[in-house]
């Protein structure tokens, strides 16, 4: 299907497999995800949290795996009771039954073994940490925050393996930053961050965490002391100055922004990733000229690096340099194939172009991330402006039908939408999107904003 009718009319075979290629094999190894649970399923991530090097002293829970993977979870229940008689120091069985479900995907039977598990050891408190969890990636946050209160009440009093007893503190500590960071409140945050730090002293990305805690709170030195302690043990975290410069722009004091970054670019001038970074804050405040002056630098020291193609290509977009900006969407194409914003991005440039032909690649483009995107909302607003761009106007609908659907759309794609009803004559309704546009474009980056500031002009907005 995602072979186009006009990729087989052409005798342009050879460009339907480069095109077409990477994309279908990207789809292709995301079918078959849900098989991949079971290969996880090993002696080392089901009781590593518990004891140290489990190795061959613990071939009763390796023969447990095997039973299970074999589809007798009675038979794997005997073996780990046999391992749990010989080393008390093992959670409960019912427990390691519940993680053996939840790995394999069978949500249902963990579940109810954690159930079991509650209610037979109801002072054992990774049950209710594996369901915060659970929650906190499903975006469950009340649920996540009760639960994590209370891990937390059952792990002050647990009495058993210390090791156990520690890893529930990073969880349950970590968990409940996190709920707290969704809502904003730095000071829970900062406490329990601070928490976690006790037990954990190396662990990189609390101290990053506390530290923008601590920026939110405009607690500068203290926060920018944590930046520096994150990146010495982590040196794929952001330069410290890098991490306070995004936060001062967040917290609107552009000024100590750019010298933050300034500061970051004198110290780290072969270092790519900094230049993008502030190559990045330009286009998101509008410098696109010094934005491209940074980006040259960065191609210098890492030509193949997939960040800096891809801030290149936006950089060129927004400079209405149409053919360097495909060159560089299409260099990051073939280090990413299946990157969902650069086809993005390469549909939405060549549905510009007076060419048919590459108009006809942008909807080629378009479909494909749509097909590996189902509920994207950013690649079915995609969708739907390239197939209205070229008169499809039924099926643009039913893409942004279903784009709307999935809601908190970017900047670029509020601004199609308002266009697209623009055009068919509802203004009303498309200042409501062009709001959403035009909203807090200093903390996300809009290739589109003078395009949205004209529409304003020309709808009659303020």
């Amino acid at each position: 299907m995602l072979h186009s009718q006009r990729c087989q009319a052409r005798n342009s075979t050879v460009r339907c497999l480069r095109l077409y290629g990477p994309a279908l094999l990207a789809l292709a190894a995301i079918l078959p995800a849900a098989r991949v649970a079971n290969a996880q399923l090993t002696t080392k991530v089901l009781i590593g949290d518990s004891v140290s090097n489990p190795g061959p002293r613990y071939s009763d829970v390796d023969e447990a795996i095997k039973r299970f993977n074999n589809r007798d979870p009675l038979g794997a229940q005997q073996f780990l009771e046999a391992a749990v008689r010989k080393n008390p120091n093992l959670p409960p069985v019912d427990l390691l039954l519940a993680k053996m479900y939840f790995l394999s995907g069978d949500s249902a039977s963990g579940l109810g073994s954690l159930e079991k598990t509650a209610t037979d050891h109801p002072d054992d408190p990774e049950p209710y940490l594996i369901l915060a969890d659970q929650a906190v990636s499903a975006g469950q946050t009340i649920q996540a925050e009760a639960l994590y209160e209370k891990a937390l009440q059952l792990i002050d009093r647990f009495e058993g393996n210390n090791k156990r007893k520690r890893n529930f503190i990073i969880r349950a500590r970590n968990g409940r930053s996190l709920v707290a960071e969704r809502r904003k409140n730095w000071q829970t945050a900062t406490n329990d961050l601070t928490a976690l730090l006790k037990v954990d002293p190396d662990n990189a990305a609390a101290h990053f965490r506390l530290g923008r805690a601590l920026f939110m709170q405009k607690k500068f030195r203290e926060g920018n002391a944590e930046f520096v302690k994150a990146h010495d043990l982590d040196k794929k975290l952001p330069d410290p100055n890098v991490s306070a410069a995004l936060l001062y722009e967040q917290l609107g004091m552009r000024s100590e922004a750019k010298t933050a970054f300034e500061t970051a670019v004198k110290a780290n001038r072969d270092d790519a990733k900094t230049l993008a970074a502030y190559a990045q804050w330009l286009l998101q405040t509008g410098d696109v000229a010094r934005a491209e002056q940074a980006l040259a630098a960065a191609r210098r020291v890492a030509p193949e690096n997939l960040e800096v193609l891809i801030l290149s290509g936006v950089a060129a977009r927004m400079s209405k340099k149409m053919k360097p900006a495909e060159d560089y969407f299409v260099a990051a194409l073939r280090l990413s194939p299946s990157n969902a914003a650069v086809i993005n991005q390469l549909a939405l440039l060549l549905v510009e172009q007076p060419d048919e032909a590459k108009r006809q690649r942008a909807v080629d483009f378009a479909r494909i991330n749509a097909t590996l995107q189902p509920n994207s909302g950013e690649s079915n607003i995609t969708l739907a402006w390239v197939l209205y761009q070229v008169g499809r106007t039924r099926d643009a609908e039913a893409a942004l039908r279903k784009g709307l659907a999935a809601r908190n759309l970017s900047p670029d794609s509020n601004y199609l939408v308002a266009k697209i009803l623009a055009e068919q004559k509802r203004p009303d309704v498309a200042k409501q999107f062009l709001a959403a546009a035009l909203a807090d474009t200093g903390s996300s980056l809009s290739v589109l904003h003078e395009d949205a500031e004209a529409l304003k002009k020309q709808l009659g907005g303020q």
